[in-house]
C-alpha cells in the first residue's frame, strides 16, 4: 500500500513492482539472445555476463531460462550457442517480413547497375539486422549473412536507423552501448552530430568502422511512421574514389524511392 500512495502523490499511474522487475530481466534474456551472431556463435557464461552487465550468478539464471525454453544448448565444451529452434524462428520471421520480397528484385537490380553488394537491414532491439541481402558480380566483393545483427551505432546502415529514432530512444541506446564501451565516451558528441546530419541530409556512409578498408552507404525506407530499414552498398574501398561513392549515393537513393512506394502499395 506504501508504494501505491506514493505513485499517486506523485502524479503516475501506480504499478506493481513485480511488473516492473519483470520487465527488466526480459530486456535482460532478450540481450542474451542477441549476443548470438554469424561471428560470435558461442559464448561462455563469462562473456553472456558481459553481454548483459551482470554477476555471474545472475547470468546462470537466464541462461536456465533460454536452455528451457530450447533456444540456446551447451555444445559439449563448456560454450553455448543456439540451439536448433532457432532456426525453425528466423524462417518465420523471414517469411513474415513482406519488406524483404519486396525489396528483393529492386536490391538486385541496383546490385547489377552498381556492381555492388547490396543489403537491408531492420532494426531489433539494441542491433541492426541484416534481413536481405544481394550479392555484387564481381570476383573481388564482399559477402554479407542474412541474418548478422550489427550494433546501433556502427557502420551506415545502423547508424541511419538509429538516427531516426525518437531521441530519447536513441540516447537508451547510445546509454547502452557505452555501458559496454566505456571507450565511446569521447566518440558521443561527435556521433550525435553526425546522426543529426544524417537526419538532414537523408543519407549515412562509413569508412572502415565494421569491417577495415570497406565503404558503405545507406538510405532509409519508409512507411507511414517513418524509417523502417535502411537499403545499403558495402564495397570495398579501393573501387570507391569520390566519383564513385556519388553515383553509389544516386542509386541507392532511386532503390530507396522504388522499394519504399512498392512497400507503401501493400501495407498503407
Amino acid at each position: 500500500m506504501a508504494y501505491k500512495r506514493t505513485a499517486l502523490a506523485l502524479g503516475h499511474k501506480a504499478e506493481p513492482p513485480r511488473a516492473v522487475a519483470a520487465d527488466g530481466s526480459s530486456r535482460k534474456i532478450l540481450r542474451a539472445l542477441l549476443a548470438f551472431s554469424v561471428d560470435k556463435p558461442r559464448h561462455s557464461a563469462e562473456s553472456l555476463a558481459d553481454q548483459i552487465g551482470l554477476p555471474l550468478s545472475s547470468t546462470y539464471r537466464y541462461i536456465g531460462i533460454l536452455r528451457e525454453a530450447e533456444l540456446i544448448d551447451e555444445d559439449g565444451r563448456g560454450s553455448f550457442v543456439l540451439a536448433p529452434r532457432v532456426i525453425g524462428l528466423a524462417q518465420a520471421a523471414r517469411a513474415g517480413t513482406d519488406l524483404a520480397s519486396i525489396a528483393r528484385p529492386h536490391m538486385k537490380r541496383a546490385a547489377q547497375e552498381a556492381g555492388e553488394t547490396v543489403i537491408l537491414v531492420r532494426r531489433s532491439g539494441d542491433r541492426a539486422v541484416c534481413i536481405e541481402r544481394v550479392e555484387s558480380s564481381s570476383r573481388i566483393r564482399l559477402t554479407f549473412e542474412v541474418g548478422t545483427a550489427l550494433p546501433l551505432h556502427r557502420g551506415a546502415g545502423p547508424k541511419l536507423l538509429l538516427a531516426h529514432l525518437p531521441a530519447e530512444e536513441c540516447d537508451t541506446v547510445l546509454d547502452d552501448a557505452l555501458a559496454r564501451d566505456p571507450a565511446l565516451a569521447g566518440q558521443r558528441k561527435s556521433l550525435q552530430r553526425e546522426l543529426a546530419v544524417i537526419r538532414e541530409q537523408g543519407w549515412s556512409e562509413s569508412r572502415g568502422e565494421i569491417t577495415p578498408h570497406v565503404y558503405s552507404a545507406a538510405v532509409g525506407i519508409r512507411d507511414a511512421n517513418g524509417v523502417v530499414a535502411a537499403v545499403s552498398f558495402v564495397a570495398p574501398a579501393f573501387r570507391m574514389p569520390k566519383a564513385s561513392q556519388i553515383k553509389l549515393r544516386e542509386h541507392l537513393q532511386q532503390t530507396a524511392v522504388d522499394i519504399t512506394r512498392a512497400y507503401a502499395a501493400v501495407t498503407f
